[in-house]
Order: structure tokens, then C-alpha cells, then sequence
């Protein structure tokens, strides 16, 4: 009966008869592990189609509804974030191990006589891979994503006469919109794509007629007499080579937790956009290539070099394929890549060594954790952005904005008359705080409080303890309270500063519940009250702020602490405690108040 069966589908489908056609394509030389890349990309390629079709089910190319369906996917499908993560890092392993395969072949000398097509589409393989990292990085409809796509089109807009029509075409207009993001959807899941499996049947078709191309130094009549099929020899070279790529995709994925989603794109924002790692030599490349010569960076050395990789096999004309008979050709194509790689270098080195990019990852990273802390709570109509609209957070940073930050400084911008709030409330903030009262930081030469003069570890203990007071600490150490707290009752500190219900008007701030929420609402609206500086008093007061701005500013200046975790989350003794959700500017605040 089984046989029946077989015999009935291969008189339909001819199916035995294709098996045959493409396992046992004769690999001449033998099998070798040099020929696993191109087999490891079309994995990779089905790989990456297959976990694009199951993002797709859950993501809605909108800009109101792009984030919110990444967010869904992300933390609540079932290996939503497993299926991303692989997507994610799939597509870099797809252009690593395309630039190896280029590299090999070219080693080889496979784009010779009579495989110049092969190279060619090849070439646009590579550009069409590209093409795929470009317009999937602004499907998330976050910050990084949104901001790095506005400088690849700005960069399309370089190209002289057509350049202003590319951008528009690519933008749906004059600006970023829902226009913008189903041409990138339309050119990332049916354009690419298709124009992607068309090449690649070009490519494959052609490898097939030609054969792969053997180790230079091997003779004729090892090539010609060592014949090995494609099944089971090469096939389980490729197979094995597949799987460690999986295997290696898998774990980065596990290791990470899947693909950042940073908060929602807000055109409002001031944010340094930077691409991904395979495009930022070209990134670093346009600064040195400024003004005038903007246009050298952006359009004429990618034309250049394009135009050489197309025509390489036409200007080698050489039968040979010894390397040592190709040197220019070997310093040209190797000269490009270290310059390449310098490039990318110097831009990661850059980066990791400027203080804006530093405090921006990490702006981000929390901007991010809260975006996904709210959205748990349900993502409005009008769009992910709209999830900032009632964060107290959001409104605090605003009311800081407006009033605060013209006299205190915050990550290197505002004034310098009152204190840094740069960390404020954090451990470190403290210690600093104790150690050098007069820093720039802090009071400057106004300062009337002496420094502690006290080990590095002692101050932190009274840091412990005068954070104890405020509830939110997060990793509080009980020893150090306990240490803390008998430096500060029975040392210096008491002799200026009121400490519980005693001694209420010595000349220093009262430390019972000091920045708890109490104690900075109470320190805002009036700092002149004897409870604090009093006479001394230098800082406006801001008593017309209602009760609603106030909270939110208050939790807006816990969360600059690194070490707060919980924000406005009501205890079972009545306390606020405070969640550390990370700020994102969005709304405008309109309020009455003294400054």
C-alpha cells in the first residue's frame, strides 16, 4: 500500500526525481567546511522569514499602534521575546556571515571567468541585506529606532538632484509619520523580500551550473577524480554549521532577554541617534567629511566602493587564483575593510568615552523600563506616547524643568546657585555631601557645614542611616543603619542639626525623616521654616504648587536616585514607598509658583 502511495505522488509531483536534482550535485575537490556560508545563509534567510511571519501575526504597522503590538510581543505572547530575539540577532548573523562568504569567495577567486554573474548577485544580496537592517530598525517605533532611520534618510537626502525625492518617497512626506512607517513595513516584509528570493534563485541557479570553486592549490586531477555528492558529505558540514548558529543565536538571545525595545519614538525629544554596529563606519566616517564634503562621505566613497566590488571581476583579468598573483587586488579589497573596521572601532571607542552617549543609554535604559511599566497597565488609543500623559514622573520632570533647573544643575545642564541633583538622594550623592559640603557640587563657598572628616566607610554608614529614613532604599544594609546611626546621634552632627523631637531650633535642617516625602513637600513649599534654614534660608519658596504637582515632583526627584526602587506605591502602614521608574519627557506643565 505504502508503495502504492509513493509511486502515486511521484507520477503527480516528480518529487524523488527533484531530491535527486538537488542532493546530488557533484561538489568537485570534496566536501569542505570552506563551503558551508552560502548554506548557512539561506538557513539564516529561512530563519529569519519564519520568526518575521510570526512577528507579523501580532504587529500593526502604525505609528499610534507599532510600539504598543512590539510591547505585546515582547512581554506578553508566549516566546514573543524569544521569536524577536532571534529575529534581532538573526540579522546580524546574517550580515557576518555574508561578509565571511563574500570574503571567501573572493579568497578563492570564485568571481573569476566564468562566475562574474555569481559575484554580482552577490553584491546585491549584500545590499538588499542592508536594505533589510535599514527598514526593520524602524518598525519598533522607539527612540533609537525612529532616531537612527531620521539619519539614514537625511543621508539619502545628500544625493544630489534626486536626493530631496528619495527622502520623501522613503518618508511618505515632508516628515516622519504613519506613512513613513508602512513604506518601511512595505519595503521590509513584501519589497525586500521578494526582490531577495528572486537574487537568490539567480544566485543558487547560477552556483549550481558553475560548481563551487576549489582550493587554489589543488590539481585538475583531484578536482576532476575526487568527487564528492552533496548529500550526505557537504550536506552535513552545512547541517552542522547551521546549527551552531542557532545554538549561538539562541544563547545570546537567553543571555540578553531578546531584543532591546527602548520607549516610544517622541518626535519632541533631543535624542543622539546612533545605527546599527554594521553601519557605523559609514556614521563615523561623515565626521570627517563635514560641511562640503559632507556629500564625499555620504554618496561618492559607498558609490566608489560599490562600483569596485560590481566590476571586480571585469578588471581582474588574471586566470590565476593564487593570492600571491592578486595583490592589489588583495591590499584593495583588505585595505577597505580594515578601513571599515578602524571605523567602527574609533565610533565605539567615541561612544564609550562621551559623556552625553553615556548618560543617554542610561536615560534610556530607564526611560524604557518605565514605558514598559506603564504599558502594563494599558496602552491609550492616541498611541504608546500617550502612556506619559498622567505619569506623575513625566509631569515631575516637567515641573523640574520649569522651576528647579534654573538654579540646580542635572546631568550637566542648568544653573549653579543651589545644589547638583545629578543622583540626588542616593548614596553616593550623600557622601559627597558629607565629605565636601563647600564642592562645586553642593554649597560652594556659601556652605556653613564643616566636612566629615571620617573614613570613606563610616560616611557611608550615615549615608545608610539618613536614607533609612526615607522609605524606597533599595539593598539597605541593617549593620550600616545601626553604625550610621551612632556616628550621627553621637557624633558632630546633632550639634547643629535637630534629630527627632528634641533640640527643634538649632541652626541646621532637622534630619527626623530626612527626603522622605514629608520632609522635602514640607522643605519646598517653605525652606525659611525654622525646621530647616530659617533665617539663613537662600531658596525660594514654592507654596503655590497644588498637591497633585508637588507628589509628582517629589517623585520625580526620588527617582533621579539610583538606589530607590519602588515609586508611589501605597503601604499596608498608610507610607508612600516609591518605585524607581526612570523619567520621559513629554507633556508641557502649566503652573503658578514663586521662582
Amino acid at each position: 500500500m505504502a508503495n502504492k502511495l509513493g509511486e502515486w505522488i511521484e507520477d503527480r509531483t516528480g518529487l524523488s526525481k527533484l531530491l535527486k536534482v538537488m542532493l546530488d550535485e557533484p561538489v568537485h575537490g570534496g566536501a569542505k567546511w570552506s563551503y558551508i556560508f552560502g548554506s548557512g545563509l539561506v538557513f539564516l534567510f529561512i530563519l529569519q522569514a519564519a520568526t518575521g511571519i510570526f512577528m507579523a501575526s501580532y504587529y500593526s504597522p502604525s505609528s499610534t499602534a507599532a510600539w504598543g503590538s512590539v510591547y505585546y510581543l515582547q512581554h506578553k505572547a508566549s516566546f514573543g521575546w524569544f521569536v524577536r530575539g532571534l529575529h534581532h540577532f538573526g540579522s546580524s548573523a546574517m550580515m557576518v556571515v555574508a561578509i565571511a562568504h563574500m570574503f571567501q569567495v573572493f579568497i578563492f577567486g570564485a568571481y573569476k571567468k566564468p562566475r562574474e554573474l555569481n559575484w554580482i548577485s552577490g553584491v546585491i544580496l549584500l545590499l538588499f541585506l542592508a536594505g533589510f537592517g535599514l527598514t526593520g530598525y524602524l518598525l519598533p517605533w522607539d527612540q533609537k529606532g525612529y532616531w537612527a532611520t531620521q539619519v539614514a534618510t537625511n543621508i539619502m537626502g545628500t544625493v544630489p538632484l534626486i536626493g530631496k525625492y528619495i527622502k520623501i518617497l522613503h518618508q511618505g512626506g515632508s516628515d516622519y509619520g504613519n506613512f513613513t512607517i508602512t513604506r518601511f513595513y512595505t519595503l521590509h516584509v513584501f519589497l525586500l523580500p521578494l526582490s531577495l528570493i528572486f537574487f537568490l534563485f539567480i544566485h543558487i541557479a547560477l552556483f549550481r551550473k558553475h560548481g563551487v570553486t576549489p582550493y587554489w592549490k589543488m590539481k585538475e586531477d583531484v578536482i576532476r577524480n575526487h568527487v564528492d555528492p552533496f548529500w550526505p558529505d557537504q550536506i552535513f558540514k552545512d547541517v552542522v554549521f547551521a546549527l551552531g548558529i542557532y545554538a549561538v543565536l539562541a544563547g545570546i538571545v537567553f543571555w540578553t532577554g531578546g531584543a532591546e525595545l527602548q520607549a516610544p519614538a517622541d518626535p519632541a525629544s533631543n535624542y543622539l541617534a546612533r545605527p546599527e554596529w554594521y553601519f557605523l563606519f559609514l556614521f563615523e566616517l561623515l565626521k570627517y567629511c563635514q560641511g562640503n564634503y559632507l556629500i564625499v562621505g555620504t554618496v561618492i566613497i559607498p558609490t566608489l566602493a560599490l562600483a569596485f566590488l560590481i566590476v571586480l571581476p571585469f578588471i581582474d583579468r588574471n586566470i590565476s587564483r593564487y593570492p600571491s598573483k592578486r595583490i592589489p587586488f588583495f591590499v584593495a579589497i583588505f585595505s577597505g575593510w580594515a578601513g571599515a573596521v578602524v571605523l567602527t572601532l574609533l565610533a565605539m571607542h567615541h561612544d564609550s568615552k562621551d559623556i552625553h552617549i553615556i548618560q543617554q543609554r542610561e536615560e534610556a535604559e530607564k526611560q524604557a523600563a518605565r514605558a514598559i511599566k506603564l504599558a502594563d497597565k494599558g496602552i491609550p488609543p492616541t498611541g504608546a506616547l500617550s502612556i506619559f500623559l498622567h505619569d506623575p514622573i513625566t509631569l515631575g520632570e516637567k515641573i523640574f524643568k520649569e522651576s528647579c533647573n534654573g538654579c540646580h544643575m542635572l546631568r550637566g545642564e542648568g544653573g549653579e546657585n543651589g545644589p547638583d541633583f545629578t543622583n540626588f538622594g542616593s548614596r553616593e550623592w550623600i557622601v559627597g555631601l558629607l565629605k565636601n559640603p563647600k564642592d562645586k557640587k553642593y554649597f560652594k563657598e556659601s556652605g556653613m557645614m564643616p566636612p566629615v572628616k571620617l573614613p570613606d566607610e563610616s560616611l557611608l554608614d550615615m549615608a545608610e542611616f539618613l536614607l533609612s529614613q526615607s522609605a524606597g532604599l533599595i539593598n539597605q544594609n541593617a549593620e550600616r543603619v545601626e553604625r550610621g546611626k551612632e556616628l550621627v546621634l553621637k557624633g558632630n552632627c546633632v550639634v547643629c542639626h535637630p534629630m527627632g523631637n528634641k533640640d527643634l531650633k538649632k541652626m541646621a535642617p532637622n534630619l527626623t525623616e530626612y527626603l522622605s516625602e514629608t520632609w522635602l513637600k514640607e522643605f519646598i513649599r517653605n525652606p525659611a521654616d525654622p525646621k530647616f534654614y530659617g533665617t539663613r534660608n537662600k531658596m525660594p519658596a514654592f507654596d503655590k504648587f497644588t498637591d497633585s504637582q508637588l507628589d509628582a515632583l517629589i517623585q520625580y526627584l526620588f527617582s533621579l536616585s539610583k538606589d530607590r526602587d519602588l515609586v508611589s506605591e501605597k503601604q499596608g502602614t498608610g507610607r508612600q514607598r516609591y518605585v524607581f521608574i526612570p523619567t520621559f519627557p513629554q507633556i508641557s506643565v502649566n503652573f503658578k509658583g514663586k521662582s
